[in-house]
């Protein structure tokens, strides 16, 4: 877990969503990215995520291990 999450200093958004819904992250200048859910099978929830290439995006345990510093 990150230090912002243990603080909560993250922003947070608990929500439900149905196939092709979509959520927008964004910040006063415009859309950072966004959600979509793609595809839901049984216990699976396919999520597309869509940002501009300077924005790293990736799994939890990625992002743990520190891959993120090699990209």
């Amino acid at each position: 877990m990150t230090a912002a999450i243990a603080n909560n200093l993250m922003s947070r958004l608990v929500l439900t969503r149905k196939i092709d819904q979509t959520v927008v992250i964004h910040d006063d200048s415009g859309v950072l990215a966004t959600v979509k859910i793609s595809k839901i099978d049984r216990n699976q929830v396919r999520i597309t995520f869509e940002a501009d290439p300077a924005l790293k995006i990736d799994r939890q345990e990625i992002y743990d291990q520190g891959a993120f510093f090699n990209k």
